[in-house]
């Protein structure tokens, strides 16, 4: 959905309808960002008239697209200005309709100081010196190089060996990987090629006697960078190759200027160890009346109750 003022696109909604099915019990007229579950971060964009943009978008939701019993707004930024415009809706506003607000990810963050010095303080003693380590041991054993997407003959050959350093990663713990399906493949070429014209993409690979062994996908935007999906060959990991590799890309970032290293969301061990800052993702879930929604809604947003959920929501089909 988008809003205008006098032909300008003052406001974006980039959401999407979806019907699911559960265990034939229910079903769930889901209201939904288009990037879920893939997307780390989401968003309303406003570039002016904040509050009567959000009233139109709910007006038109709630008026002309009423055909939905749940809607859930996951992974938004908690500093987001759709956050606080939405917590000050009314109760009339909201009238037949149970908002619910969850903390979903934390998302871990490195502040980028001046110096790659001052960097290397911040880290621990233990970490600097398996750093120092592997990377010796590395060089000593391999010709090492770390190259981008510009040293490969095109983006598509560049993404694969990063694709295959992904799957290798998730295959030995008998997991599918994000790229098992062919046409998020085919998605993540368009991004790699469009964000490579605008000078966003930030592919790294790490090869050792020329052969790939670990990979990182990110993207640059106003003086942040992202780090969006690794891989890496696991016969590799003595070395630490992935750590080695984000080293690398952290000096230089901080060479570079950039201001920050966002880890994206999710607070695995690894991430801490870089002694990351952290922010929140919120959700929000807007329901309707009806048993099932309600159900849904308590179920997915219990703590508690999180293997259950996962099993929930394996067990919800897309309806065509």
């Amino acid at each position: 959905m988008i809003i205008e003022d006098k032909g300008k696109a003052i406001a974006v909604a980039p959401l999407m309808y979806s019907k699911y099915n559960f265990l034939h019990f229910g079903n769930l007229r889901k209201i939904e960002f288009i990037g879920s579950p893939q997307s780390d971060y989401n968003n309303f964009i406003f570039l002016e008239k904040e509050q009567e943009c959000l009233k139109l978008f709910w007006d038109y939701l709630t008026d002309k697209h009423a055909d939905w019993n749940f809607v859930e707004l996951g992974d938004i930024p908690e500093s987001a200005t759709f956050v606080s415009l939405l917590r000050t809706m009314s109760t009339e506003e909201l009238s037949g309709v149970h908002l619910d607000e969850v903390i979903t990810f934390s998302c871990p963050y490195i502040d980028l100081p001046i110096s790659i010095e001052m960097f290397l303080q911040r880290l621990s003693g233990n970490m600097r010196r398996n750093l120092r380590r592997r990377k010796k041991r590395l060089s000593e054993k391999y010709r090492v190089e770390v190259k981008t997407h510009s040293d490969f003959s095109s983006i598509e050959e560049a993404m694969d060996a990063f694709y295959e350093l992904h799957q290798k990663r998730w295959e030995t713990q008998d997991l599918p990987g994000v790229f098992a399906e062919k046409k998020l493949r085919d998605f993540h070429y368009d991004i790699a090629r469009h964000f490579s014209k605008k000078e966003w993409l930030s592919l790294y690979i790490l090869t050792a006697d020329d052969l790939p062994i670990a990979a990182i996908y990110s993207f640059n935007y106003k003086q942040k960078k992202y780090e969006y999906l690794t891989g890496f060959d696991p016969e590799y990991s003595k070395y630490g190759v992935a750590n080695l590799l984000r080293m690398h890309v952290v000096e230089e970032c901080i060479r570079k200027g950039l201001k920050e290293y966002d880890l994206m969301r999710g607070d695995e061990t690894y991430k801490i160890s870089w002694n990351a800052k952290s922010r929140k993702n919120l959700e929000f879930r807007l329901i309707r009346k009806g048993l099932f929604p309600r159900i849904y809604g308590w179920i997915t947003k219990s703590v508690t109750a999180t293997l259950l959920a996962q099993k929930l929501g394996k067990s919800l089909t897309l309806r065509q």
